[in-house]
């Protein structure tokens, strides 16, 4: 799988490695909570066919047209004898559902997006979904209902952050961060083979590798937990605290002199999945243990699923060892000064940073914000051997 990939679609490799993370851990007997994962780049950066690239037929649910009020039906025209064949939530237990864009979803007007991402949030906590209609009354599904979800979408606005920060965020992320092509590269792409050809021919050798797993594994993975490193559960712990942080809602009152707080959630149910994630890399690559080399998927989209602008910074701190002035913050992130301001007190709020006054020898004095003494880690010769880009 890898080598095909490798030679069509090098840099997909990546993201579909981790899309795989997400897929077997419907092998994992232990897991109950659904792992929700939505590929972010601009049209036409390869989300789709890494989608597609999962499309087993007796394992995956795909939808190109999903609203999350399809997860227990209400349809008036829809006699409630009927209803259960439409809901969809019964149609992806056990299985991944797959959905080719969220954009429609994240482009509504707040009062319905907030509606929409209400009902995700609760399906994506694995225990079903009962809901209220004036014409059917209540309807819905109780009890253990897992399963896995992949998504595409185009990059995000902050106003989806702050809304799924409110109810408690459910959907990780994945920038695929895809390289331009030079004029020679797309006038051999028209040269050099037809590319939905080799699209096909990766499919079909991802579809055999994931059967081939669930065919090895008729009764699924028992997971030995007590065996996994500590020093790896530590790292997902950190990741999992620092994710918190960074998808905070900073909560000021304007009109009194009270500081500024942040609404931060707890945690442990973020702790729980990047775990899940870690052990899904482990069964890919043929293991039942995790490893260090797990532990690079779940930085990662720990660190892509917090807020563009709040991840760019936390990456640029790390690189600079863990503390950056106002002009240093401008120029990393090619963002204006006031914005800069705005964001580093934006860290202080959350936690994820200290703000201080820098000291200068001439000219203005300057902000300077250091990664608080929870998150110094991130800075040390131990995270970077991890090798996260």
């Amino acid at each position: 799988m890898e080598r095909e990939l490798i030679k069509h679609f090098h840099h997909l490799l990546p993201a579909a490695e981790i899309c795989g993370s997400v897929v077997v851990q419907l092998l994992l007997n232990d897991v109950a909570n659904p792992f929700a994962l939505a590929l972010v780049d601009v049209p036409s950066g390869g989300k789709t066919i890494t989608l597609n690239l999962f499309n087993v037929e007796e394992l995956i649910y795909t939808t190109d047209n999903f609203t999350p009020a399809s997860f227990v039906s209400h349809a008036s025209n829809v006699s409630k004898a009927n209803l259960a064949k439409v809901d969809l939530l019964p149609r992806i237990r056990f299985k991944t559902l797959i959905v080719r864009d969220l954009a429609p979803i994240f482009g509504a007007k707040n009062d319905d997006l907030l509606k929409s991402l209400g009902i995700l949030t609760r399906v994506l906590d694995g225990e079903g979904l009962q809901t209220d209609g004036g014409v059917h009354g209540q309807r819905g599904y109780k009890g253990d209902y897992p399963f896995m979800m992949l998504a595409a979408t185009t990059p995000i606005s902050p106003r989806i952050f702050k809304i799924m920060g409110t109810l408690g965020g459910r959907l990780f992320f994945l920038r695929l961060h895809s390289p331009d092509k030079s004029e020679d590269e797309l006038a051999a792409q028209n040269v050099n083979g037809d590319c939905k050809q080799k699209e096909r021919i990766c499919q079909a050798i991802t579809s055999d590798f994931i059967r081939g797993l669930w065919a090895a594994n008729p009764n699924g993975i028992e997971w030995n937990k007590a065996s996994d490193p500590e020093d790896c559960m530590k790292v997902i712990a950190r990741c999992a605290k620092l994710l918190a942080h960074l998808r905070g809602v900073p909560n000021g009152d304007p009109y009194t002199d009270s500081p500024a707080q942040a609404v931060i959630e707890k945690p442990d149910r973020i702790n729980t999945l990047l775990y899940n994630l870690a052990r899904g890399h482990a069964i890919l690559c043929g293991r039942r243990q995790i490893t260090k080399a797990d532990l690079i998927p779940v930085v990662i989209v720990a660190l892509d699923s917090a807020p563009d602008c709040r991840g760019e910074l936390f990456r640029a701190l790390v690189q600079a060892g863990g503390k950056l002035k106002t002009s240093e913050v401008e120029a990393r992130l090619g963002i204006s000064k006031p914005t800069a301001i705005n964001l580093m007190e934006d860290f202080a709020t959350l936690g994820a940073a200290k703000l201080t006054q820098a000291a200068t020898n001439c000219g203005r004095p300057e902000l300077e914000i250091t990664l608080a003494e929870a998150f110094a880690w991130f800075g040390g010769e131990e995270f970077k051997k991890l090798s996260v880009p």
